[in-house]
């Protein structure tokens, strides 16, 4: 792969994170988001944020010739728990953790070798494998859809 295949990585990246910011400028990151009213705006920063994270220590073990996946992964638990970890930050804490944790993931893909971008590794669910760049893809859909319910939640509308 070649540096504008990073740089195009890297531009996702930057691109979801601006939308979300733009879409969170200036409002409460305390209002609530879905129906249910268990998360907040702030909650939903703090768990791209810990997904950031997780991508980093995937990528990072491949690096050094490891894998890595987080222990007996079970998805709801898991979110639960870190969204409860995460609330005991103030919200510009979370918010400056969300901002720090996506530079670090950028870091981390700018720091491939150009051998190492298309690589397959375990990605941090532990139940499946894919290339870097599919990894980056994955994150930036994820992002695309929390910014879909923060914008609706914003708008007023009703998130189950």
């Amino acid at each position: 792969m070649t540096k504008e295949d990073t740089n195009y990585l890297l531009d996702m990246l930057d691109k979801t994170h601006a939308e979300i910011r733009a879409t969170i400028k200036g409002v409460d990151l305390e209002t609530p988001v879905y129906e249910d009213g268990e998360w907040q705006i702030r909650d939903v920063i703090g768990h791209i944020a810990i997904w950031d994270r997780e991508v980093v220590r995937s990528i990072s073990a491949y690096k050094e010739g490891r894998e890595y996946s987080i222990p007996n992964f079970d998805e709801d638990v898991y979110n639960d728990r870190a969204a409860l970890e995460m609330r005991e930050l103030t919200a510009e804490g979370v918010f400056n953790e969300w901002e720090q944790a996506r530079e670090e993931f950028k870091t981390t893909i700018g720091e491939l070798s150009a051998e190492q971008l298309p690589g397959e590794l375990l990605y941090p669910w532990g139940d499946e494998r894919g290339s870097i760049p599919q990894l980056v893809e994955y994150m930036c859909d994820h992002d695309e859809e929390h910014g879909i319910d923060l914008q609706s939640a914003l708008k007023g509308a009703k998130l189950v």
